[in-house]
């Protein structure tokens, strides 16, 4: 029979291209509750392009700080509602329902381009409600 060879797996990868520096239309594609280097409950969103790029935001919950991470979930549900979607009355938070609600959903992000390990790198600088973001087009549209 021949000797045991691991088998890679019948999904093929897939590889995200980069946001380009700038603002962007996007899909929350993914949520995983996970845990910060510090051992803060944390949220990890993949958001998606309309053309395959790729970028992930990690809201960190964190126990000392419980009101920036209010704010920030509040700037991504307002840019969920700002692209026509009627926000639940949920408990949002670090938690399961939380984390269904986000999936899926379009939202408006500014790239900033970053380096990290030698490698470049666009990350999600902030979520961003309809007037921010049609504000920050019509300026990129100008330079």
């Amino acid at each position: 029979m021949g000797s045991y060879k691991k088998h890679e797996g019948v999904r093929e990868k897939k590889e995200h291209k980069m946001f380009a520096e700038g603002v962007h239309e996007g899909t929350i594609k993914f949520v995983k509750l996970t845990k910060s280097s510090s051992g803060s409950d944390m949220m990890s969103l993949l958001v998606e392009g309309k053309e395959g790029e790729g970028a992930f935001y990690n809201l960190a919950f964190s126990p000392d700080n419980i009101e920036a991470s209010e704010d920030f979930m509040n700037y991504i549900l307002s840019s969920i509602e700002d692209n026509g979607v009627e926000i639940p009355d949920l408990d949002f938070g670090y938690n399961k329902d939380t984390a269904q609600f986000l999936k899926d959903k379009a939202v408006y992000i500014r790239i900033k381009q970053t380096t990290y390990k030698g490698k470049i790198d666009g990350k999600i600088e902030a979520f961003l409600n309809q007037e921010e973001f049609d504000d920050e087009e019509w300026d990129e549209e100008l330079d």
